[in-house]
């Protein structure tokens, strides 16, 4: 039988060029990866070594068995992240989204529904998403488009509007909306995770100074006591009763400012998923 110290020897010997060299960077005595290579060449029943007087170095034979070593090690490593991750799925439902608000609305749901499991969440772009829920790293994900693929299920989850947060005393306060090109060049407080939410601003307030914070509550104190604009959007302010304070909040008109978000599992996946989505 091929031990995994066996093939993890013969890769760092491979790699390294030398026993000595592998046995320090395996942190083993030299001796220890010689008998190892000769315990190996026994179960093999071949040759891996050319032995000169003073040099061991693999022959032709030793690094094509190194090479399928390290393929080897490989696929071990990869079942054992896959085995890993399905067994947390069995006792955790991992979301991943493209921006916070749609997460505020679905965490408690999914907390509600399955209280016999842990909730955790991710903020993350697209792509990465879609990778995600490919490779089963999320069990849900939110998206600001459709995902029509054979093999997934989606839903229109919500929707969000994003607004305009001022003091009173600024000039947009008494606007019943407004466009992102009047804001143009201001200075904003935001929050740093928003998704793709910062795509959005930034394209459409390419002349705007952004400075953004990590903690979600510090953007809301900071609104607070400070007289720069911010951003907030109708779920923000359902939720999260920091944001329902003095401030006077605008919704932006343009279209980007409106968006749907849309859930979406695997197919395989829909059954243990039915009561959320029958709740949508």
């Amino acid at each position: 039988m091929l031990e995994s110290y066996l093939l993890e020897a013969l890769r760092t010997v491979y790699e390294t060029g030398t026993l000595s060299a592998a046995a320090e960077q395996l942190h083993v005595a030299e001796p220890s990866v010689s008998r190892a290579m000769k315990k190996l060449e026994g179960i093999l029943n071949v040759s891996l070594f050319e032995r000169q007087k003073n040099k061991v170095i693999l022959n032709e034979t030793g690094r094509l068995a190194a090479e399928y070593a390290g393929r080897i090690l490989e696929s071990e490593a990869e079942m054992v992240r896959h085995v890993q991750s399905y067994d947390r799925s069995l006792r955790t439902i991992t979301v991943g989204a493209c921006a916070p608000g749609p997460l505020m609305e679905l965490l408690p749901q999914l907390a509600g529904l399955y209280s016999n499991m842990a909730v955790s969440s991710d903020i993350a772009p697209e792509a990465e998403l879609i990778e995600g829920l490919q490779s089963a790293r999320y069990n849900l994900i939110l998206l600001s488009r459709p995902l029509l693929r054979e093999g997934f299920y989606c839903r229109l989850y919500t929707t969000e509007q994003l607004c305009l947060s001022v003091h009173p005393t600024h000039p947009a306060a008494s606007r019943e909306a407004v466009r992102f090109a009047d804001m143009d060049g201001e200075q904003f407080i935001m929050y740093a995770r928003v998704g793709v939410w910062e795509d959005i601003v930034k394209a459409k307030m390419p002349s705007a100074k952004f400075f953004k914070q990590e903690d979600m509550d510090a953007v809301g104190e900071l609104a607070a006591a400070s007289e720069l604009p911010g951003f907030t959007t109708d779920i923000t302010r359902r939720v999260m009763a920091s944001r329902r304070n003095s401030r006077v909040n605008i919704p932006f008109s343009d279209p980007e400012a409106f968006m749907q978000f849309y859930l979406i599992c695997r197919e395989q996946d829909r059954p243990r998923f039915h009561q959320l989505f029958a709740q949508i």
